[in-house]
C-alpha cells in the first residue's frame, strides 16, 4: 500500500471495549477512531471516510442496525461489521442488515483480526480505486462547514 492509512471507526458505548479493539487494530498503517454513540459515529463519517466500521448492535442513542443504514447513506464505501452480544449469527433480524459480518461478543482477538481482514477485502474503495476515495473527498467538501 506504500505509505496510506486505513482509517476504522469503532462504534460502542463500552470504553474497555473500545480499548481493547483499538489496541488490537492499530497499526502504522491503521488508524482507529472510536465513537460511544450513534450520534458522534455519524459527526465523525460526516468528516473522515472510514474503510470499515465496527459498530455495536445496541447503543445508548441508536439500534446498530438502523445506524448501519445512516451511515452507508453517509458513507458508502464503508464497510460493516456488527458486534452484538444480543443477536446471533444466524438470526433472523440480521438477514437485510447492511453488514459483511458479524462478531458475537465475547469475541477472541483472532476472531477480530479474521474479521478485520474480511472486511477489508470486501470493501469497496479498495475494489473501485480513488473513485471512492474522490467521492468521498467531494462529499465531505459540501456537507462540512469548518
Amino acid at each position: 500500500m506504500g505509505g496510506s492509512t486505513t482509517h476504522i471507526l469503532l462504534i460502542d458505548d463500552e470504553p474497555d471495549l473500545c480499548w481493547a479493539l483499538e489496541r488490537m487494530l492499530q497499526t502504522s498503517e491503521i488508524h482507529v477512531s472510536s465513537a460511544s454513540c450513534g450520534a458522534d459515529a455519524l459527526a465523525m463519517l460526516r468528516q473522515q471516510c472510514y474503510a470499515v466500521a465496527f459498530l455495536d448492535a445496541v447503543l445508548p442513542d441508536a439500534n446498530g442496525i438502523e445506524l448501519a443504514e445512516q451511515i452507508l447513506a453517509i458513507s458508502p464505501c464503508t464497510v460493516l461489521v456488527l458486534m452484538s452480544g444480543y443477536y446471533y449469527l444466524g438470526d433472523q433480524s440480521l438477514a437485510h442488515a447492511p453488514i459483511i459480518g458479524f462478531l458475537a461478543k465475547p469475541f477472541s482477538r483472532s476472531d477480530v483480526l479474521a474479521m478485520l481482514q474480511q472486511a477489508l477485502s470486501a470493501n469497496r474503495c479498495q475494489q473501485e480505486g480513488r473513485l471512492c476515495n474522490t467521492s468521498c473527498s467531494l462529499m465531505m467538501k459540501t456537507t462540512c462547514s469548518g
